[in-house]
């Protein structure tokens, strides 16, 4: 070999390792931004994230069998099974390249789910679909896309326990056919895909951080914005280190929106008794206002802190993951 030839080898080496590098990096850039994929779950290859929503603690109803119908009495028509389920939710919609089937897309799904561990509760194609099609066009991105499109549906169920949390995934495939979609131009008989996924289970492993971004996002959008990530020593109103996290974000949306005033508003679970719970948690909303003037700097006129007691459930208080989930720090826009 001449050294030409050597140079020319080395060029076209180079060449190419730039180029995969520069396609690695860029491969999602049409992700929809602040999407990503949920962890351990692989999207089909090539698709992009177009629409994505999540809340840290929902009510999600999955549907573990066909739809039902009551001949006599429609309002009585359900699923023949399904499951009422509490805990950290998200929603992507994704766009798959034209060309595969929503069958193709579905069976690679359904193989890397039970790959990382998942078993499937219920799975359904076409017509077994039915009545999944409202499911997933009246509730969660996506709307009409998937309201109007049941002919080529597939739809799995699955199920992942691990570390004391269940993970549940609904997936909904379809090949578009009709429907109003205002957020991107659909195109007729292209596969899109909806993903659920929601974790169910001790709640100290599922409190994310809450950016300072999804406290915009919820205060915007739903009013109020629920924080698991204030933590504090038992029975008493003085935060835990731990919880700095979780502050730092506060006082980032803050400074972000500076002529955004908000209430503070602590809860507690039933342990201690009407009084004593009332005053804990009017003390520890007065104890997080203080730390967000004192540690970083935001006017005092900015916050108000209350206490509602447990005069706010969102759990039963008959048992440990109950109380943890009413033990909380809320925000609410002054």
């Amino acid at each position: 070999m001449t050294k030409a030839d050597f140079f020319h080898l080395f060029r076209v080496f180079v060449t190419a390792v730039a180029a995969s590098i520069f396609a690695a990096s860029f491969a999602h850039a049409a992700d929809k931004a602040g999407c990503k994929d949920f962890p351990g779950i692989k999207r089909f290859e090539g698709s992009s994230i177009m629409l994505c929503d999540g809340r840290n603690f929902a009510e999600y109803t999955l549907p573990t069998g066909k739809w039902v119908k009551d001949e006599e009495d429609s309002a009585k028509s359900d699923f023949a099974s399904k499951e009422a389920l509490e805990g950290r939710l998200t929603q992507n919609v994704y766009s798959v390249p034209a060309g595969p089937s929503s069958a193709e897309v579905f069976r690679n799904y359904v193989s890397d789910l039970q790959s990382a561990g998942y078993s499937v509760l219920f799975q359904a194609k076409q017509e077994e679909t039915r009545n999944l099609e409202q499911v997933f066009g009246e509730k969660g991105p996506g709307g009409q896309l998937f309201g109007y499109s049941p002919d080529e549906a597939r739809y799995v169920a699955a199920v992942k326990e691990e570390g004391g949390v269940k993970t549940y995934i609904a997936l909904y495939v379809i090949e578009f056919e009709g429907g109003y979609v205002p957020e991107f131009d659909a195109v007729k008989g292209q596969v899109y895909v909806r993903l659920d996924s929601l974790q169910v289970g001790k709640l100290t492993e599922q409190m994310v951080l809450v950016s300072a971004a999804e406290i915009n996002k919820g205060l915007d959008t739903s009013g109020k914005v629920v924080l698991y990530g204030i933590q504090f020593d038992f029975n008493k109103a003085s935060i835990k280190p731990e919880s700095r996290s979780a502050l730092d974000e506060i006082a980032k949306f803050l400074k972000e929106q500076p002529g955004q005033k908000v209430y503070v508003i602590g809860h507690t679970d039933n342990v201690g008794g009407f009084d004593f719970n009332m005053q804990l948690s009017k003390a520890r909303a007065a104890s997080v206002v203080a730390d967000l003037v004192k540690t970083y700097g935001i006017a005092q006129g900015r916050l108000k802190a209350s206490g509602v007691g447990l005069q706010a459930p969102v759990a039963s208080n008959a048992d440990e993951d109950g109380r943890a989930k009413n033990r909380r720090v809320e925000l609410l826009p002054q």
